[in-house]
């Protein structure tokens, strides 16, 4: 089974194609935070998980989309999921954020919350297929084998990824926007998901196939070469860390002042940079917020402001993690402020948790818990 990984390829193919992962509009929860959310869901499915599998196991599956759909639109409204097959010759549900980096932070964190349940696997996101060689996708009255797709990889040193140029018999018939859907169905499933968002990077398609070409099916032992050679490590969403420095002078907007900064989620960096104070919550409707701490960078001793900032970044992980509350995603140096950034899933009881991970750090009087979105920035919380 498969389901689109852009939201907008879905938009394009997937009425012709998936209909089963199409997802219904559903009105937002707001009252519930994300932790409970996800609590709740996995509540429902321990309870539902025996009839899921008895269903599947009788060819029912295509009776169960309403229902699961319901669900999955109450815990992150825009993922698509799908069933598929699990570890020991079981059956898998999987979530997938569509591409959308922040969806796939609340993913990853719905399925490290996972029961065990028999039978049961579950990913935050996207696998490869076990067997590229044979999917088939069916557009119209075409069919695009997995096994007629070839491409040519070119290892990119500087930015750390593998360029390729992809060719298809029947590409050259197809619109530019059915070619690069096609394609990118067809690469995540040869590498998954996040592979390919990890391992890929410029992409050109040709109408001819060039000499050196390799079958999509070798791509994914063609990638393990390279990251094996190269000694190039990659991770899931919220595991590769960026360090960044502002382009920009200092400005009196909220962070104006940081002059370097390291983060797991740069895209969350980028956007609200580039918002100039008017950034847009990318988490709205979800029960999760991007949050910072700023406090007085002069608090840090001379010569190991890192280190000691790293410190209460330790204590706070200790307090969050193991509560489901939240993580550490980064933190950065300010001419005026040190900031320490989390991603919270649990409102108010995050908050309650940082608060007091930061008494006991004893940090000064005007320390701050702030939001990166605009509009919340009036529930700023001042120690």
């Amino acid at each position: 089974m498969i389901f689109w990984r852009r939201a907008e390829l879905g938009a394009y193919l997937g009425s012709r194609m998936f209909s089963l992962f199409k997802r219904k509009a559903a009105a937002a929860v707001t009252e519930t935070t994300f932790k409970t959310r996800v609590d709740r869901f996995w509540q429902w499915y321990a309870s539902a998980g025996e009839r899921f599998y008895r269903m599947i196991e009788e060819k029912r599956a295509h009776e169960l989309p309403e229902e699961v759909s319901a669900k999955v639109n109450e815990v992150i409204d825009g993922c698509a999921w799908v069933f598929g097959p699990g570890e020991d010759g079981g059956h898998s549900f999987t979530i997938s954020g569509e591409a959308n980096p922040h969806r796939q932070l609340l993913a990853a964190y719905w399925a490290s919350r996972a029961p065990t349940l028999k039978g049961w696997t579950f990913y935050g996101a996207r696998q490869p297929a076990r067997s590229v060689g044979e999917i088939c996708l069916r557009v119209g009255e075409n069919a695009f084998e997995a096994k007629a797709v070839w491409l040519t990889p070119v290892v990119n040193q500087e930015t750390r990824h593998i360029d390729i140029t992809a060719w298809h018999p029947l590409f050259p018939t197809l619109d530019e926007q059915s070619r690069w859907g096609i394609l990118f169905l067809l690469l995540d499933e040869a590498l998954g998901e996040i592979g390919t968002q990890n391992w890929i990077g410029h992409i050109e398609i040709n109408d001819q196939k060039l000499s050196g070409a390799i079958p999509l099916a070798e791509l994914r032992a063609f990638t393990e070469r390279v990251q094996a050679g190269q000694k190039w490590k990659k991770g899931g969403p919220g595991e590769m860390w960026t360090l960044y420095r502002p382009k920009e002078e200092p400005t009196d907007e909220p962070r104006g002042d940081i002059f370097v900064g390291s983060t797991s989620i740069m895209p969350l960096i980028s956007e609200f940079m580039e918002a100039n104070g008017k950034f847009k919550d990318p988490l709205a409707d979800t029960g999760a917020d991007y949050s910072y701490i700023a406090f007085d960078a002069g608090v840090l001793p001379k010569g190991r402001e890192a280190d000691a900032r790293g410190e209460i970044e330790d204590a706070l992980t200790a307090v969050l993690e193991p509560a489901g509350s939240g993580r550490h995603i980064g933190g950065a140096m300010g001419r005026r402020h040190a900031y320490i950034d989390l991603l919270l899933f649990d409102g108010a009881n995050s908050i309650a948790l940082v608060l007091e991970s930061l008494r006991r750090q004893r940090l000064p009087a005007g320390t701050s818990i702030n939001y990166f979105a605009h509009e919340k920035r009036g529930h700023r919380v001042v120690m």
